[in-house]
């Protein structure tokens, strides 16, 4: 009788250590078969989502390309996209074999036309408990995210007004830029600007005779810079045409027979007597026309 009352008590013992580690066991093996989605685009709560070309973006733990005609079927009838009336949107699920862990919920039409999107409005995505992975886990519970589209009039009006200051902007500074270059070229011409003395005191508030000093001030200065200016470029010039006329004269030290240069041409010189002057007149004074016409043969001229 001790015997069996001490076994059934071992017995009991037994039992009490290892049923709470089953348990947790298949506590833990039951976690690890739930389907979890890691990450979405938008997120839950996100706000200023765009209405063009809406869709959401859901990245699992395990893959999901590759599943059935049923399981394509079965996940279709899990997800569902509702307005903040509960009106039902229509969506599709595509999957990836380039994105095995990823699937894309597009909301569409029978006609593969994209469904319009109201702005500044919450919608709210639904994931059913038997929405399942390639290898039959599925989610066990179901799974929400809700997000809010962009409010494109508030959106409108921001990018008109940031228009309008950019164009402002840019006017500002070409003028201002235009104004510069007028001055600068006026001021290399030594060309200085009349001033009003009393419209411009008007306008700052200072008296006349500051006006006018400061404007003779700047008068001064400008013709002196310009006067500046103009003795650099005049010295400039001298030493530019100074270089060029160095550059063109060449000078040689001796002179150096052709020979130097490696030519073995000669020059032969040839020398002529000059013919010797002949005293005899052959117009001698006091000759007739028939004289000559004797000299010369005979023969006249024929007209």
């Amino acid at each position: 009788m001790k015997r069996i009352s001490a076994l059934v008590i071992a017995m009991l013992m037994a039992v009490a250590v290892i049923a709470p580690a089953s348990m947790a066991a298949n506590e833990n093996e039951t976690a690890s078969e739930v389907l979890k989605i890691t990450e979405s685009t938008p997120t839950d709560g996100d706000k200023g989502v765009s209405v063009e070309n809406l869709s959401v973006k859901l990245t699992f733990d395990k893959e999901m390309a590759g599943l059935s005609a049923d399981q394509k079927k079965t996940n279709q009838n899990a997800i569902k996209l509702t307005d903040p009336e509960g009106k039902e949107i229509s969506v599709t699920a595509y999957y990836s074999a380039d994105h095995p862990d990823q699937v894309m919920i597009i909301s569409a039409t029978s006609g593969n036309k994209l469904n319009r999107f109201d702005s500044a409005t919450e919608y709210t995505l639904s994931i059913g408990k038997n929405f399942a992975s390639a290898d039959g886990t599925a989610l066990g519970t179901e799974q929400k995210i809700s997000f809010t589209t962009l409010n494109q009039d508030r959106s409108m009006k921001i990018y008109m007004l940031l228009m309008v200051l950019m164009m402002a902007g840019m006017m500002f500074f070409t003028m201002r830029s235009a104004k510069k270059s007028a001055e600068k070229a006026d001021n290399e011409k030594g060309v200085t600007k009349t001033v009003n003395p009393y419209k411009e005191a008007k306008r700052t508030g200072k008296s006349v005779e500051e006006i006018v000093a400061a404007d003779r001030k700047k008068k001064e200065k400008a013709a002196e810079a310009a006067a500046k200016k103009r003795e650099a470029a005049l010295a400039l010039e001298e030493e530019i045409m100074e270089q060029e006329r160095k550059s063109h004269n060449k000078r040689v030290t001796a002179r150096s027979p052709i020979s130097a240069a490696g030519s073995d041409y000669k020059i032969k010189v040839k020398t002529t007597k000059k013919p010797e002057k002949s005293n005899k007149n052959t117009n001698p004074k006091g000759r007739t026309g028939k004289q000559k016409n004797k000299k010369n043969g005979g023969k006249k001229k024929k007209k």
